[in-house]
């Protein structure tokens, strides 16, 4: 039975191919598994920078803001 999943195939340095099974035996996890956590971990990080920067404008603006009791009674 063929996986629901989606595939994507990259190809890697010797060095950070190396990295990933170091990882991979610390973890006890297939290099394939490292590969998806690591791309996981890093695109959150990247939705966490895009929030943050998002936040940041929203704080320097000087528009008028309400307090937290006055929007929510």
């Amino acid at each position: 039975m063929p996986t629901e999943k989606k595939r994507i195939h990259i190809t890697l340095d010797d060095e950070t191919y190396a990295a990933l099974g170091r990882l991979s035996e610390t973890r006890g996890q297939s290099v394939a598994g490292v590969g998806l956590s690591l791309i996981e971990q890093a695109l959150e990080f990247q939705e966490d920078l895009h929030f943050s920067r998002i936040a940041d404008e929203r704080r320097e603006a000087r528009d008028k803001r309400i307090a937290h009791d006055k929007a929510w009674p």
